[in-house]
């Protein structure tokens, strides 16, 4: 049988999930106003870019469609997964707690 968690040890496995969570909300917020300012100033963008290099605007927004998946997927991966997990973890340790009692 497995020890029951310190209520220390969960409240701080609590604490780095909601900064986890938090921590996603924030991302998908500022890829979101990304989204937003490339929508207004896609044009002004596309042009300072071209001048630094040449790029069709084609290419352009491929790159930036790659950039915002890769970013989204990092999100994901780094701190939607780890809340989701450590909840999971905690959900299970007190199901088991309750049924031990």
């Amino acid at each position: 049988m497995s020890q029951p968690l310190p209520e220390n040890t969960i409240a701080t496995l609590n604490a780095i999930a909601d900064i986890l969570l938090r921590c996603f909300i924030i991302t998908v917020g500022a890829m979101l106003f990304t989204w937003v300012v490339s929508l207004m100033l896609g044009d002004f963008i596309y042009t300072v870019h071209n001048q630094l290099i040449e790029i069709t605007r084609k290419e352009f927004g491929v790159f930036f469609l790659y950039v915002m998946t890769f970013m989204k997927g990092l999100n994901v991966l780094f701190f939607l997964f780890p809340f989701v997990a450590i909840k999971w973890y905690l959900r299970g340790k007190n199901g088991r707690q309750k049924k031990l009692s």
